[in-house]
């Protein structure tokens, strides 16, 4: 669905007490709803529960899986475990243990609205009864996201923008924002192309930027004039716009930035991230608790804590991404990392659903360039 949205309450500010909400006494304290305490105590008997995602750092999940615990009372001993891989392989994984019928996930989480779509219809997800959905499916549903309620929740959303180091040689002058900015000459041999054949989120960006009028093709022809590397995930990159080896990536995320900074801060003064006036495409992600998973009341319960305040707090705090709940205020340290979204374009797509079906041509015509 085609949008220009206008979502103030994503990117608001707030002062340092947000954070300090996290992992505090007040977790343990909250009042849960009777399907909660239910599904916590035998959550707690199951002692574990496990999601595969993309997105989520070791820093993130540090903090998550002891939040989580605390909230609902499953004990020091609960075990959280967080496997990340790439969009395309976290897809990838579940599909396969769902065909061969044997489970080690219990929630994923990724945006990929046609797999997500296709696996609710074979009956792949458990049925949610979600204490906090009604407080994100406003912004969720304006935003033109994709969603399945009972069974598929959208809780957050991140957008790819450019980053660069300014103090690479040849980088002090340079500013993006726009497409044609990230081929300029001034970027020869310093270029990063995105890897668009394993991510689902690269290949939905350029889909929704060529349904919205820019000529994607045309923009890989500069680029590979350019003579850019090949990378896929998003911490490599950043890790070569850092050490300069590469300082410009057209596709990154302004969370990894935001995580470098934390570990050293100089780097705030150097390392710039732009956006594109073409529009921002801003990507759900989609979550839902595996029917056969090992641990199903704990993965029930930890689709609901993503959905809620204090789950929103500790991934937009974590890796500066935008949560969907209504009246958000985002922790402070985060928020100079977010777009506010009120002032930027903001694109969707036609079809969510059916935009896997383009994904071999498009991404054919990345291939003929690069491949």
């Amino acid at each position: 669905m085609k949008s220009t949205l206008r979502l103030r309450s994503l990117t608001a500010s707030v002062g340092a007490a947000a954070i300090a909400l996290m992992g505090m006494a007040s977790f343990a304290d909250a009042d849960l709803s009777a399907g909660e305490k239910k599904l916590a105590r035998a959550a707690k008997k199951e002692g574990a529960v496990v999601i595969i995602n993309p997105l989520f750092s070791d820093r993130t999940a540090k903090r998550m899986g002891p939040a989580f615990a605390k909230r609902y009372g499953l004990g020091s001993g609960f075990k959280f475990n967080n496997i990340r891989k790439g969009t395309g392989s976290t897809v990838a994984t579940v599909r396969q243990e769902i065909k061969a019928g044997k489970f080690t996930i219990d929630v994923h989480m990724v945006s990929a609205p046609g797999f997500f779509h296709a696996a609710s219809k074979r009956g792949a997800f458990s049925k949610l009864d979600s204490v906090h959905w009604k407080d994100n499916v406003e912004l969720v549903e304006k935003a033109g996201q994709y969603h399945k309620y009972p069974y598929v929740v959208t809780p957050l959303a991140y957008t790819f923008q450019p980053v660069w180091n300014s103090a690479c040689p040849g980088m002090k002058d340079i500013t993006v924002t726009s497409y044609a900015d990230t081929v300029q000459p001034a970027l020869n041999g310093k270029t990063i192309s995105p890897d668009i054949t394993k991510s689902f989120t690269y290949t939905n960006t350029v889909i929704s930027l060529t349904e919205n009028g820019v000529n994607m093709n045309a923009v890989w022809d500069k680029l590979k004039a350019t003579k850019p590397i090949v990378e896929f995930r998003t911490e490599p990159k950043i890790q070569m716009v850092i050490a300069c080896e590469r300082p410009f990536d057209m596709m990154n995320l302004s969370g990894r930035v935001y995580q470098n900074v934390l570990k050293k801060p100089a780097l705030a003064k150097i390392l710039k991230i732009g956006y594109y006036k073409e529009g921002q495409v801003l990507l759900g992600n989609q979550a839902a608790a595996v029917k056969g998973g090992p641990h199903p009341n704990a993965a029930q319960l930890l689709v609901d804590f993503l959905l809620s305040k204090e789950g929103a707090d500790i991934f937009v705090e974590g890796e500066a991404i935008y949560s969907f709940r209504k009246g958000y205020i985002a922790p402070a340290a985060a928020r100079p990392y977010l777009l506010d979204l009120s002032k930027h374009k903001l694109l969707g797509l036609k079809d969510w659903v059916g935009a896997q079906r383009k994904f071999k041509k498009v991404r054919g015509e990345w291939i003929r360039r690069f491949k």
